[in-house]
């Protein structure tokens, strides 16, 4: 699924996450009479060798490297007030996992547009409860996907995210874990049909409603209203 090669935007070699600059205490001396030291930012070596994705990281990618991204999603608000205000973020995540993953068929950052008009209504305040937990934010990270994407032992077996669930709410971390576990969904959702799935068959897994499709009208209406958004973002 992956080649493992060092993407540029990173910060740290393979392997490695980033530390930020941060107050450490230490015993008071005459040297050091408020016993706080300041330990300067690094990179930390991950026992498991795994990459791992921390908060300051992710912000730093975005703060870095956004604004020069190339694809980015159609400058349409979809009818919401706040409906062009994460576009920068939307094209930037999706350029870097497009990178990270390398799949067949790239994924279109105006599908994740629609994803979070279907999912929040840009709302990056929002929660839901589901039968797997508390979802949240802009794409509704469901708690059992927080839990899944930091869990070093669990179903994924790389490119984990470690994020707390207060920091689930911050649009860039929400689209970074949202999109990266989109990914995932597409993998499953290929196992599942035994083929190479669609990135909107990956949309209706990720909603947990691909085997309902065909089957359940409520499910189809919900993607056929995904697919003209979609539809109405990609007509130029």
């Amino acid at each position: 699924m992956t080649n493992k090669k060092q993407h540029p935007w990173r910060k740290c070699p393979i392997g490695e996450h980033w530390v930020r600059e941060h107050e450490r205490k230490i015993g008071v001396s005459e040297k050091n009479l408020d016993g706080v030291t300041i330990v300067e930012a690094h990179c930390r070596k991950n026992p498991s060798h795994h990459e791992i994705f921390v908060a300051d990281e992710l912000h730093e990618i975005a703060k870095k490297y956004f604004k020069n991204v190339k694809t980015m999603p159609k400058a349409d608000k979809l009818g919401y007030p706040h409906g062009n205000d994460f576009d920068e973020l939307i094209g930037g995540w999706t350029q870097f996992w497009n990178d990270i993953f390398n799949p067949k068929e790239p994924l279109d950052p105006n599908l994740i547009k629609v994803l979070i008009a279907s999912e929040s209504s840009f709302d990056v305040n929002i929660s839901a409860n589901s039968t797997i937990g508390k979802a949240r934010g802009l794409i509704q990270v469901t708690e059992q996907t927080r839990k899944i994407l930091t869990d070093q032992d669990g179903e994924l077996k790389d490119f984990l995210i470690t994020l707390s669930k207060k920091e689930f709410y911050d649009p860039n971390l929400n689209l970074a874990a949202g999109i990266r576990w989109l990914f995932h969904k597409q993998y499953l959702a290929s196992h599942r049909l035994k083929r190479e799935a669609t990135w909107m068959e990956a949309i209706a897994e990720y909603k947990g409603i691909l085997s309902q499709l065909g089957k359940v009208k409520r499910s189809d209406e919900i993607m056929q209203k995904l697919k003209e958004r979609y539809k109405r973002l990609s007509t130029k």
